[in-house]
């Protein structure tokens, strides 16, 4: 039997060490497993029998940073990960132009919005941007 091993931690995640039995066959030492995940699968744990100490759990997870595979992620505010700015030379070409597209659309639907908010208070196009304001709700994710 293999000895006992306390996790090792940062501020974001414990590194759990698998046994030996179990490092073996895999091939892997331990796992990364993020605090907060913990405090959210506690959470969802207690949701139907105590709601607020369920509550209190996620309000401790807010605390902690998001993490995936033990690094940080950062995310925009959908809860989209954002992409490291500093990858770009790692990526192939076509991930480039899937980036570049994707932020170029993004762009073009921010200058849409902002033109559809300015548009608004004219009357005589009031009924087009509401018209083009359901179209985008209907396409949206």
């Amino acid at each position: 039997m293999s000895e006992h091993h306390l996790p090792e931690m940062n501020c974001a995640n414990f590194m759990l060490p698998y046994p030996e039995e179990i490092a073996k066959k895999t091939g892997s030492s331990g796992m990364v497993f993020s605090i907060r995940e913990h405090y959210l699968l506690l959470a969802r744990k207690v949701e139907d029998t105590d709601p607020q100490e369920a509550a209190a759990l996620r309000e401790i997870a807010d605390y902690y940073p998001d993490v995936d595979g033990g690094e940080l992620v950062e995310r925009d505010s959908r809860g989209n990960m954002v992409g490291d700015a500093n990858d770009w030379d790692e990526l192939t070409d076509e991930q480039k132009i899937h980036r570049g597209n994707a932020n170029a659309a993004i762009a073009a639907l921010d200058w849409l919005r902002h033109e559809l908010e300015k548009a608004t208070y004219h009357y005589e196009t009031s009924d087009d941007v509401t018209r083009v304001r359901r179209e985008l709700s209907e396409i949206s994710l």
